[in-house]
C-alpha cells in the first residue's frame, strides 16, 4: 500500500511540474500573441536558386502569401524575357496552388529546380511526406534546413515533445549557420523555435538577428513590426524597423517623381 500511495504522490508531483510549465509557457505565449509573424514563410530564401534575386531596394507587390507576410521581392519585378510562364507558375506556387514536378519542367525549371519546387507545393498537402524526406539527409542549402525546421516545427511538436523538439531543432540551425553562414532565415527559424517555449527575449534576439543580417529586408520588418511585444520589450529594433519602412516608402515616392 505505501509504494501505491508513494507512487500516487510522485506522479501527482510530476504531473503538477508539468502543468506548472505548461502554464507558464502559455502565459509567455499569451502576452505575444502567440508570435504570429513567425509562422511564416521567407519566400525568397525558399526560391533562392531556382529564381533569380530582385535588386536589394525592390518593394513587394503583387498578392500576398496565403502563409502571411509580403509578397515575395523576387516576384516583384518582371520576369526575364520568355519566363513569363515560370513565373506565373511560381505565384500559383506561393498561393499554395498543388504543382506538379513535370508542370515546373515544362516551365523550363531544370530537373534539380522543379523537384524542389514541387515539394514546396507539396508540404501543403503532405507536410510529412517532405519533412520525412528532409530528415533523411543533411540539407544542402540554406533553404533546405531552413524548410526543415519550419515542418519541424509545425508538424513534428507535441504537448509532450515540444522542449525536445525545440532543442533538436536550435541544434540543427546552429550547425546550419555554422555551415551556410549568417542566413536571414535560420535565424528567423530559431526564433520560432523559441517561441514555442515563450522565450520571448530568446525570439527577440534571434528577429534582430534576421532583421540586420537581411538588410533590412521587408519581410523581417514587416515580421517584427507586426508583433506589438516587439515595441514593448525591444524599442530599439522596433525603431529600427519603423525607419526601414520610412526608408522604402521615400524609395517609391522617388520612384515615382521619376
Amino acid at each position: 500500500m505505501s509504494l501505491i500511495v508513494t507512487g500516487g504522490v510522485a506522479l501527482a508531483y510530476t504531473a503538477g511540474v508539468i502543468g506548472l510549465h505548461r502554464w507558464a509557457v502559455w502565459r509567455r505565449r499569451h502576452r505575444a500573441d502567440n508570435f504570429p509573424a513567425l509562422d511564416w514563410l521567407d519566400w525568397d530564401t525558399l526560391l533562392a536558386g531556382s529564381w533569380p534575386a530582385a535588386p536589394p531596394r525592390t518593394e513587394p507587390t503583387g498578392p500576398a502569401p496565403r502563409d502571411g507576410g509580403p509578397p515575395p521581392r523576387c516576384l516583384s519585378v518582371a520576369p526575364p524575357e520568355g519566363r513569363e510562364a515560370a513565373h506565373a507558375l511560381l505565384l500559383r506556387l506561393v498561393q499554395q496552388e498543388v504543382i506538379a514536378a513535370a508542370e515546373f519542367e515544362r516551365a523550363g525549371f531544370s530537373g534539380g529546380e522543379a523537384r524542389w519546387l514541387a515539394g514546396l507545393s507539396e508540404r501543403v498537402h503532405s507536410p510529412r511526406a517532405v519533412l520525412d524526406r528532409l530528415e533523411a539527409q543533411a540539407p544542402v542549402s540554406a533553404a533546405e534546413a531552413y524548410l526543415l525546421e519550419w515542418l519541424s516545427l509545425h508538424h513534428a511538436v507535441s504537448p509532450l515533445s515540444v522542449e525536445w523538439q525545440v532543442y533538436a531543432s536550435k541544434r540543427r540551425l546552429s550547425v546550419a549557420l555554422r555551415r551556410f553562414g549568417d542566413v536571414p532565415a535560420l535565424y528567423f527559424a530559431r526564433a520560432h523555435a523559441a517561441s514555442l517555449l515563450g522565450f520571448t527575449q530568446s525570439v527577440l534576439d534571434d528577429l534582430g538577428r534576421a532583421v540586420f543580417f537581411s538588410r533590412e529586408a521587408p519581410f523581417y520588418v514587416d515580421a517584427a513590426l507586426s508583433m506589438p511585444f516587439v515595441e514593448e520589450q525591444r524599442p530599439p529594433l522596433a525603431r529600427a524597423c519603423r525607419d526601414a519602412k520610412s526608408r522604402s516608402g521615400g524609395d517609391r515616392l522617388e520612384a515615382a517623381g521619376e
